[in-house]
């Protein structure tokens, strides 16, 4: 298991999730004896939540997050399908990053009535957020989330300069499908 303080998990919300929040056993071997009761959950937009925890006795090395579980899910209106990415700051609080069904980040800073996303600005760097599944029979090539497609796509730089979790960059090209979904290749 890599350092805590590099410690990154995600948890897709499945049905009956609205009350408790499990997390992975391994995480939970680790942390359980020094992580704080209650834990702060920081989301992307900067708002702080706390969150009481317990040991689950049928499964007696899982962490479970209860006491303001359902006010977080609510308030974020989480969907089963959805998904979070943790990231643990021992020993007193996690940033989570939420995920739509299409694996692209919800920023809640933004306009939550309809949905809107921001421009990118005209001149520096802007980092936008979203799993993506490379593809066993084609791992060259890399098709992008549509809604970050049509989106971003007409701004978007040639060559595009990507940085994984680990901080590596890579310049990749593009090139745009008929039906407005970005193809990375290279």
């Amino acid at each position: 298991m890599p350092p805590l303080a590099d410690c990154r998990f995600f948890r897709f919300i499945i049905p009956n999730m609205e009350n408790q929040f499990r997390l992975p056993v391994a995480f939970s071997n680790v942390v359980r004896d020094n992580m704080s009761n209650p834990v702060q959950v920081i989301t992307t937009n900067g708002q702080s939540w706390s969150i009481s925890w317990f040991v689950e006795e049928e499964h007696p090395h899982q962490v479970v997050f209860t006491g303001g579980w359902r006010a977080f899910y609510e308030h974020y209106h989480l969907q089963i399908g959805d998904s979070m990415l943790l990231s643990y700051h021992q020993p007193k609080f996690f940033c989570a990053a939420i995920h739509d069904t299409t694996y692209f980040e919800i920023n809640y800073g933004r306009n939550l009535r309809n949905g809107s996303l921001p421009a990118i600005p005209a001149h520096g760097n802007y980092a936008v957020q979203f799993f993506a599944i490379i593809p066993v029979n084609n791992p060259d090539t890399l098709k992008l989330p549509l809604r970050f497609s049509r989106k971003y796509g007409r701004s978007l730089p040639r060559p595009l300069t990507l940085t994984t979790p680990t901080g590596h960059r890579h310049r990749v090209g593009w090139n745009m499908q008929p039906n407005g979904r970005i193809v990375l290749h290279g």
